[in-house]
């Protein structure tokens, strides 16, 4: 309904209050002027215009409204439970793709067909013939029960086995990327290595970029490393890990375990780094830490370094040194039965030709600030000759000239051996001498004993002995005399050659202290 404009003036005030009141009624605000503005808009919208059409006759045209374009449509709830579920479906959807998909791939992964194709890849990387067993993988990690590998007879190599494999794996390899992660490895493991039987091709050394494989680390918890079936070198339950550097290749990082050799107690591993590279083995360190019997030192070491090359034939080398080491664990079984003590320092190298069973030779001197020897009968005939002298446990502490005991470990096919020990007790006694014992335990050697002669003069039954000529003018009595017997039951000729007894053989009865003609006779078969 139409109304009126309201005027574009007011009229007078009037005086009296019934004029006010009228007045009031005239007054609009401009609310209510834009109002009516809107409602005669509205009106005319509504009833139309009056036109006439082309054949005469007439209409009224109305004005359609329209929505404005930046509202929006108001959402009815049959609309929106649309939407929802439209969303709902297409979720739904999504995860059954994915789960399809990942479920296949898994399926995929873990059939016989895709663990036979591991097994040639990882043969052809290694070379040997592989076997896989009890195989599973998931999106981010594989497991393998046990794990088999078998070179040919040309290669170093001979047989591996690892259990209870676990590794993370990337999501990528499912995608067709090359199978890697952070790590993969067992739990235990056993690797024999020896010298090839049999010649055959040498493969060619390949990059890191070139392995089908690509994790960073390759490790096992406990593995025990045999050389040859009936090698006397060993490896126990070392933690091992392989990993790529480069420019510099593969390396082998040990710790934990111990290395076993046959005639000596096992030395624990406190450490070693090993390289691979240009068809040798490289020792870069391997420290050994003291046995836990005798009298260890928390300070003591055993390192070995070296190159191994791996042609049969070649000759390789490897420095040994030791820091505050036991002598007794230094020296191994045998000869700890004759002597023990304590060694400052000690260097020397083993000799080692690739391809043979044995060592050619090991070779460290020693120096000790004190050794004790033990079980040969001279020390009990001291302690019965000089009762006075408290000589039944008899230990020395220093060398001839006053500076450490020194003396040369020397280990050969043949035997073990003490040579060139020399060492002096408080100014009363000194000793030179070597000591062999053969692998069957025999013993040979020889040694010079000189006594201070203020301890033999006063003997009565050595008045008139041989040894007793001369001494005047040294201050010392000399005694020459030969080690024997076995190690079930050590022997010399002590007695003899001071005239207490009759003079018997004794193994190793060679002039002066060379050795070599001691080790010559050693190497001749038992009668």
């Amino acid at each position: 309904m139409s109304q009126k404009i309201p005027p574009n003036s007011l009229p007078p005030a009037r005086e009296d209050a019934s004029a006010s009141a009228d007045s009031s009624k005239d007054q609009y605000s401009l609310d209510d002027m834009m109002k009516a503005l809107r409602d005669q808009e509205r009106d005319k919208e509504e009833k139309g215009e009056v036109v006439t059409r082309s054949d005469g006759s007439v209409a009224r045209k109305v004005k359609r409204r329209r929505r404005r374009s930046d509202q929006d449509e108001k959402a009815t709830p049959e609309k929106e439970k649309k939407r929802l579920l439209f969303k709902i479906v297409m979720a739904a959807s999504l995860v059954l793709i994915l789960f399809l998909t990942g479920f296949f791939l898994i399926l995929s992964h873990n059939s016989k067909k895709h663990r036979e194709g591991l097994e040639g890849i990882a043969s052809e990387w290694t070379g040997a013939e592989v076997q896989l067993s009890g195989y599973k993988r998931l999106p981010f990690s594989a497991n393998i029960q046990r794990a088999e590998f078998k070179w040919p007879a040309s290669s170093y190599l001979r047989e591996l086995s690892v259990s209870r494999i676990d590794g993370d794996v990337g999501f990528g390899s499912f995608l067709g990327r090359r199978t890697g992660g952070l790590q993969i490895g067992g739990a235990a493991g056993k690797l024999m290595v020896g010298v090839p039987t049999v010649s055959g091709e040498v493969s060619e050394a390949l990059e890191e970029d070139d392995f089908p494989f690509s994790f960073d680390q390759y490790y096992c918890q406990a593995l025990d490393v045999a050389f040859g079936e009936e090698g006397g070198l060993s490896l126990k339950g070392a933690s091992t890990s392989l990993r790529y550097v480069s420019n510099e290749g593969f390396q082998l990082t040990i710790d934990q375990g111990a290395l076993r050799l046959d005639g000596w107690k096992s030395f624990p591993i406190s450490s070693g780094l090993v390289r691979f590279n240009d068809g040798a083995v490289d020792i870069k360190s391997l420290s050994l830490d003291q046995p836990g019997a005798d009298d260890s030192l928390s300070t003591s070491s055993l390192k070995l370094s070296g190159r191994i090359p791996l042609i049969p034939g070649e000759k390789a080398r490897l420095a040994v040194e030791t820091a505050n080491f036991s002598l007794n664990s230094l020296i191994g079984n045998k000869l700890s039965r004759l002597f023990s003590g304590a060694v400052i320092e000690s260097t020397g190298e083993i000799l080692y030709t690739v391809g043979e069973d044995e060592i050619d030779e090991i070779s460290i001197r020693f120096t000790a600030d004190r050794v004790k020897i033990s079980s040969f009968p001279f020390i009990s005939n001291l302690a019965e000759l000089f009762p006075d002298r408290q000589l039944e446990g008899l230990e020395f502490s220093n060398g001839l000239t006053d500076a450490a005991i020194t003396g040369v470990l020397r280990v050969r096919p043949e035997g073990i051996a003490i040579e060139r020990l020399e060492m002096a007790q408080k100014g009363n006694i000194r000793f030179k001498g070597s000591v062999i014992v053969s692998k069957a335990g025999k013993i040979g050697g020889n040694a010079v004993l000189w006594l201070n002669r203020a301890i033999v003069v006063g003997n009565p039954r050595l008045i008139n002995s041989p040894i007793m000529r001369g001494s005047e003018n040294t201050g010392y009595v000399k005694v020459p005399f030969k080690f024997g017997g076995t190690l079930a039951q050590p022997d010399d000729t002590f007695l003899s050659e001071i005239g207490q007894e009759a003079a018997l053989p004794a193994f190793g009865n060679k002039p002066g202290d060379d050795t070599e003609d001691l080790w010559d006779e050693l190497g001749t078969p038992e009668e």
